[in-house]
């Protein structure tokens, strides 16, 4: 059980590493680009949500190193966290742009 609740964590920390790079790039880029609340939002905001994210993140690995836990399995499971956001934001973004 404790092998599967960390793997959770693990793909969470890819899933939010994952969310937080657009939102950045796209804010730092001083583009318009919608947050997860569903509304257009100023550049400004969707760097606070992308570092948000980051931060969110590293909090999560920090955590689970304090405590010790780890596994062979956790890369891959936070790269399949990552590349998953990744194809999602990638198949989607031409809906976003498009608004």
């Amino acid at each position: 059980m404790a092998l599967q609740l960390f793997l959770i964590w693990c793909f969470l920390v890819g899933f939010l590493l994952g969310n937080g790079v657009p939102h950045f790039v796209f804010g730092a880029a001083r583009k318009v680009f919608r947050t997860p609340f569903g509304q257009r939002s100023s550049p400004k905001t969707n760097v606070l949500w992308g570092l948000s994210n980051f931060v969110a993140a590293t909090a999560i690995v920090a955590g689970l190193v304090t405590f010790n836990f780890y596994s062979d399995y956790a890369l891959p499971v936070l790269l399949l966290g990552f590349w998953l956001t990744m194809l999602m934001f990638g198949t989607r973004i031409k809906r976003f742009l498009n608004e």
